[in-house]
């Protein structure tokens, strides 16, 4: 049922993508980019989107999954969110917990995404970035990428936490 549901918001959000009224227009966005015009929104937003598909990366070689497999999550830098639903949902890996050395990788990660978060909500102005989401389609397809990603994240931390932080907790414990 689970894997049942989650190819229903994959596809979903495949055919929020594909249905833009924004196909064929042009995007500007990249040049912002490049050219280092961009709103702290957008940025925390395309940054964003490039740690996501390192913290699968990460927890894929952590769980010992084929190595194939997990250059595939790094493709999520290229392809996005989109790729990774059908990774998580295929998988037959069971969680490992977290090595020490992924573990400060991982929580320098999420300082760095607190960070920009943190930017982008003091120094960002979210109408504008609401104004490129109506306009342009990578800024368009670029969001709906966020909370694919974000959510599939969401969903695999949640559903393997205990397995994922057994050995700090088990250090916590030993220490008292």
């Amino acid at each position: 049922m689970r894997r049942r549901f989650t190819w229903i918001i994959w596809l979903v959000l495949v055919a929020l993508t594909a249905s833009s009224p924004l196909w064929g227009s042009e995007s500007t966005f990249l040049t912002s980019v490049f050219a280092g015009q961009l709103d702290p929104t957008q940025w925390f937003v395309f940054n964003a989107l490039g740690l996501f598909p390192l913290y699968f990366f990460i927890l894929a070689r952590n769980d010992q999954q084929p190595h194939l497999r997990s250059l595939l999550y790094l493709s999520g830098m290229i392809l996005g969110g989109f790729i990774i639903f059908p990774l998580e949902v295929t998988s037959k890996t069971k969680p490992q917990p977290l090595t020490k050395l992924n573990l400060t990788l991982l929580v320098s990660m999420d300082l760095l995404f607190i960070g920009l978060l943190i930017w982008a909500l003091i120094f960002g102005d979210w109408s504008l970035y609401s104004e490129s989401y109506r306009t342009d389609l990578f800024v368009y397809v670029m969001t709906w990428d966020f909370f694919a990603f974000l959510g599939v994240l969401t969903v695999k931390i949640i559903a393997s936490y205990k397995t994922y932080f057994n050995n700090i907790m088990n250090d916590k414990t030993s220490a008292l």
